[in-house]
C-alpha cells in the first residue's frame, strides 16, 4: 500500500498514475476570479474533480463561449465533460483532486471579453 499526501502546489501534479488506464492529479487553479479565466479547456475524455481543500469555482461552458459558475462543495463528486477552467476566489486556498485518462487530447478556446460569467 502506498499513502500520497496530496500537498498544494504547482497548478497541476500527477501524483497516481495507473499504466495507460487512469491518473490522478491535485490541480490548484491559477485564476483568482471568473475575470482572470480567459481560456476553457476541454477533453477527450471526461474528468472527476473533488473538493480537497479551501474553495474552487468551475468555469464552465457547452458551447466554448458563454459561461456559467459553480462553486465545489466538499463531499460532492464533479464529473465534467465540457469546456472549463477553475478559480480560486480571491486567490484564496483551493485544492482539487482530478481523476482523469492518461492520454486525453485537450482542446483550448478563448474566451472573448465580455462572453466570461458574471
Amino acid at each position: 500500500m502506498r499513502v500520497i499526501r496530496p500537498e498544494a502546489g504547482e497548478r497541476w501534479r500527477v501524483v497516481f498514475r495507473d499504466r495507460d488506464r487512469w491518473q490522478v492529479g491535485i490541480y490548484v487553479p491559477e485564476n483568482a476570479s471568473a475575470e482572470e479565466v480567459a481560456v476553457l479547456e476541454r477533453h477527450t475524455c471526461p474528468e472527476l474533480f473533488l473538493l480537497l481543500e479551501g474553495r474552487v469555482v468551475l468555469v464552465v461552458s457547452e458551447d466554448g463561449s458563454s459561461t456559467r459558475e459553480v462553486e465545489m462543495e466538499p463531499g460532492k463528486l464533479y464529473v465534467v465533460e465540457e469546456w472549463h477552467n477553475a478559480y480560486r476566489p480571491g486567490g484564496g486556498k483551493g485544492v482539487a483532486l482530478v481523476v482523469e485518462a492518461p492520454d486525453v487530447q485537450t482542446e483550448y478556446a478563448s474566451l472573448k471579453p465580455g462572453c466570461k460569467a458574471a
